[in-house]
């Protein structure tokens, strides 16, 4: 029997996320790679052209399209598979839920990116959500940037059906190689050097509120001294990190920090978590699912409220807390599991 073919489709770069996803699907299925240069808006028209032509021209070999994020690259499969016996995924990121104007973030907050965004979300065959908050959620971490967020919250009539499959990870590759260090917090996000980046992944709190625990250490990872030349006396900068170098780092620290204002399913919050960090996460989106009972929530967006919770977070049993958070992220957001029901939705589109 011939094996099924998916082209996974994707914007950019390879990433470490869109390879782990091709590896678990090439278990059932032949894969190939489609990346889409969407860097340059200037090269947009050629860049959707090129995808056009090889779409058309390879259109036999494949039964499904599947592609990672709604945007501009998924606008010609959605409209291919409306006229053809194909079938189109797409697997939502966050970034194309969403809508902050006051950091030009979230694809519905431009309309170009818009207009073609809710395209495809209306005429592909499936979506498939990392969690429901990105379909729909009420948004209460910071009401300046508006109350309601989700697909539905800007295609309201949106009929396309849809799965939630959370992110996977493997527990025997995140896992404490190191002793931790008491009164450690680390957390990982990289652009910080604009202010509107650093209001986006919270790391504005983390810098107010670190000369209020001056015993405490704030490790961020992702920035350069450049990018913030002038920081608290117990913030740490510490550039880009590989895998490896990030589980060392994830090891030795006893917390982890993730306050930003909008986030899809954060990676990094589930990695620190495998190797024992406890989480402390701002009301947003799936973290506070991710989190459950084992760490701690920010349910404003306030330095004094962040405080308040690290105070209790520093009184708590960090030991107990941080096998928990390791226990839970292993035990309901597996790589095997992400592939078992991946492998169920794409069957079930194809027979």
């Amino acid at each position: 029997m011939q094996q099924s073919r998916i082209l996974f489709i994707y914007p950019g770069y390879r990433s470490t996320f869109i390879a782990k996803d091709i590896k678990i699907l090439q278990q059932y299925f032949g894969v190939d790679e489609y990346s889409f240069n969407a860097q340059n808006k200037k090269l947009l028209a050629f860049e959707l052209l090129k995808q056009l032509l090889f779409l058309l021209l390879h259109l036999r070999r494949y039964q499904i399209f599947m592609i990672k994020f709604a945007g501009y690259w998924s606008f010609f499969p959605a409209l291919i598979t409306r006229i053809s016996n194909k079938k189109t995924v797409i697997i939502t990121g966050g970034t194309d839920c969403v809508s902050f104007p006051a950091f030009g973030y979230g694809n519905f907050q431009n309309k170009s990116l818009a207009a073609f965004t809710s395209f495809s979300f209306r005429h592909a065959n499936h979506i498939v959500a990392l969690h429901e908050s990105m379909i729909f959620q009420e948004y209460n971490y910071d009401p300046k940037f508006g109350k309601t967020q989700g697909i539905k919250a800007f295609i309201p009539d949106l009929k396309t059906p849809y799965n939630i499959i959370s992110n996977g990870y493997n527990p025997n590759y995140w896992k404490q190689t190191e002793e931790k260090i008491p009164n450690t917090f680390i957390t990982v996000a990289g652009g910080i050097h604009t202010e509107k980046r650093r209001i986006l992944k919270g790391i504005d709190l983390i810098l107010e509120v670190a000369p209020w625990f001056p015993n405490c250490k704030f490790i961020l990872v992702g920035a350069s001294p450049s990018d913030l030349p002038e920081v608290p006396i117990n913030v740490e900068l510490i550039g880009f990190q590989d895998t490896d170098q990030l589980i060392g780092h994830y090891s030795r620290a006893t917390y982890y920090l993730q306050l930003s204002v909008s986030e899809g399913f954060p990676n990094a919050l589930c990695e620190a978590m495998l190797c024992n960090c406890v989480p402390i996460v701002s009301e947003v989106a799936s973290m506070p699912y991710i989190v459950g009972e084992t760490g701690f929530v920010l349910k404003n967006r306030n330095a004094t409220t962040l405080k308040n919770v690290i105070e209790q977070a520093l009184n708590a049993d960090s030991h107990s807390l941080g096998k928990s958070a390791r226990n839970r992220i292993a035990e309901n957001f597996s790589e095997e599991k992400r592939g078992i029901e991946m492998k169920k939705l794409i069957s079930g589109l194809i027979n």
